[in-house]
């Protein structure tokens, strides 16, 4: 017992001495998943501006994005248990002499250096061009007047339950992948320059997919709601306004989006100077302008 408590005492210690370098990249890391959730939740709306290089809203940002990223791992959970009670009964009756064989198959495949490596890289590559990047096909929406003819516009227009399952989708791949990397490093068995290259590649294509996560968050579920106003700006009097939403707030400037007659519309930023902001409601933004695109899992005002 009193080697338990030196043990823990001693890495309390060591953690203690270590924890500024700790907080130092996780702060970075946080400002990082901001800057990006931020820089695309911005070219999705179509907004033109320049972001500044320290910002407490990336902070912000990056938080909110860890915690629907935290959310999302029950919906994980409960997937992964509805598969394994599926499946359990079927394993269950497979021989024994089966089951020995197929684990001695496995164990032989994967103690190849290249096999678990390469098995990695073509399920990444395939996820990210075939899955993660369609989000790119998002830009300027709001001044679009309709969405892109593409299997992704479904899942932005999706409700929030499935819009969560899908970023449950995207976690759970990338983190089996994480796991097939993990396995191919702490296996050792990468002696050859071809299994040290092709490990390295696998890396490489993880850390991409980590950072992938975040777009699609900013693209997909961070830009669906915007704050309506109650005061439309005197200088978008010429499109005969009917509504109008802030989009983007910085020190100097504000940014609204204006919704006028015969679905004229305008993105317009004004000095922000001791201009009142007063909020009303939060739309739907999409489906507001998209609702003849829309489909029947969530339900537009409109």
């Amino acid at each position: 017992m009193a080697d338990l408590f030196s043990t823990v005492t001693e890495k309390l210690g060591n953690f203690a001495v270590k924890w500024p370098a700790y907080a130092a990249f996780a702060s970075f890391l946080t400002y990082l998943i901001g800057y990006l959730t931020l820089r695309f939740q911005l070219s999705t709306y179509g907004l033109a501006t320049d972001l500044d290089l320290f910002d407490e809203k990336y902070l912000f940002a990056g938080c909110r994005f860890l915690v629907y990223l935290v959310s999302s791992i029950p919906n994980i959970l409960i997937v992964l248990l509805a598969l394994t009670a599926i499946g359990y009964l079927p394993y269950r009756l497979i021989p024994a002499s089966v089951k020995d064989r197929i684990h001695h198959n496995v164990a032989v495949w994967c103690a190849k250096p290249v096999n678990l490596p390469i098995l990695g890289i073509v399920l990444a590559v395939l996820f990210i061009q075939l899955v993660m990047r369609r989000c790119f096909a998002f830009g300027n929406l709001l001044l679009q007047k309709q969405l892109p003819d593409e299997w992704i516009t479904s899942v932005l227009l999706a409700s929030d339950g499935r819009l969560s399952l899908y970023f449950g989708g995207l976690v759970a791949v990338t983190l089996l992948n994480a796991l097939i990397a993990w396995q191919a490093v702490v296996r050792g068995n990468a002696t050859t320059s071809a299994a040290r290259l092709l490990t390295a590649a696998l890396i490489f294509l993880v850390a991409v997919e980590f950072l992938l996560l975040p777009v699609n968050y900013g693209v997909l579920i961070s830009t669906q709601q915007l704050p309506q106003v109650a005061e439309i700006p005197a200088e978008a009097k010429s499109l005969d306004a009917q509504q109008a939403w802030l989009v983007w707030n910085s020190k100097e400037t504000l940014t609204y989006f204006i919704n006028g007659s015969s679905d004229r519309r305008m993105l317009l930023t004004v000095q922000r100077k001791d201009t009142p902001v007063r909020i009303v409601a939060y739309n739907d933004i999409y489906c507001v302008l998209f609702s003849a695109d829309h489909s029947r899992s969530r339900p537009c005002p409109r």
